[in-house]
């Protein structure tokens, strides 16, 4: 008798005694509707490093998509104060360092209601910005600039100049040589904008807006000497020459930007 007590008394079976009581009271919850709460973490789409405009884009329009503060998109691209952006042109929207895919939210409780649930959901298009009075650079648009920041710049480094500016070509910096690991500072002060590697064909990038019209970006560098939305000064270390690039010698392209458009640094280097 003791024996059979036991055995009826086994972990296992009282744990499938609880699970089948949980059944139950289960079925029975059900049958009343009550709340439900969906108690698992909800995703939010991947965002991508980068995207390329398309006709009918506007600035409001890709970040609405994929959630992002349409200004920090157009500080991190140096466009300029209406955001103006053209067919074929490639944005960044995230660096590594902040990186804003799959964020776990928690589901509050809601009442589900039958009847009244729509069979038919209505799409809201995000709202989009009207840019059709602002006439869309294209990309071998000449600029001529027109900022106190026209001349007056650092070299990166101190190395001989291997490639210059040639929009035809489309090598859209200059490229300067130097010993790997050399520092690389900043051409003007400002504040970091990107600081990483989100885009291969540049390698580690460092961004440095300047102002609302120049960001200077500093291409293939071997290491990080900032952070993003540090304030640097003209002459800073920002990072060192690398020798991830297709010039099979140690080099760093440097490009600057005038509203968002590649400009010549020839024409505003010391």
């Amino acid at each position: 008798m003791f024996a059979t007590y036991k055995t009826l008394c086994t972990p296992k079976l009282v744990k499938l005694s609880a699970i089948a009581c949980t059944a139950v009271l289960m079925s029975a919850c059900a049958s009343q509707k009550i709340a439900t709460v969906d108690k698992r973490p909800v995703y939010v789409r991947g965002v991508p490093n980068y995207y390329i405009v398309k006709n009918g884009d506007t600035l409001s329009k890709i970040a609405t998509t994929y959630g992002l503060d349409y200004r920090r998109v157009g500080a991190l691209n140096g466009l300029d104060s209406n955001y103006t952006i053209y067919p074929g042109q490639r944005l960044i929207l995230t660096s590594a360092n902040n990186p804003t895919s799959y964020r776990p939210t928690t589901i509050r409780p809601v009442t589900v209601n039958q009847s009244s649930r729509p069979s038919n959901p209505t799409y809201y298009p995000p709202r989009q910005t009207n840019n059709s009075s602002t006439p869309l650079p294209m990309p071998n648009q000449v600029i001529v600039p027109t900022s106190s920041l026209s001349q007056g710049w650092l070299r990166p480094t101190t190395g001989n100049l291997l490639r210059p500016f040639n929009q035809q070509t489309g090598t859209l910096g200059m490229w300067f040589g130097g010993q790997a690991g050399a520092n690389v500072v900043a051409s003007q002060p400002g504040t970091v904008l990107y600081v990483g590697s989100d885009l291969p064909e540049y390698g580690k990038l460092v961004l440095i807006q300047h102002n609302s019209d120049y960001i200077s970006a500093y291409a293939h560098l071997g290491s990080f000497a900032v952070q993003e939305r540090q304030t640097v000064q003209a002459g800073q270390t920002i990072g060192t020459v690398g020798t991830d690039n297709n010039l099979n010698q140690p080099a760093v392209e440097f490009q600057i930007r005038y509203r968002g458009t590649p400009v010549n640094p020839a024409s505003y280097l010391k």
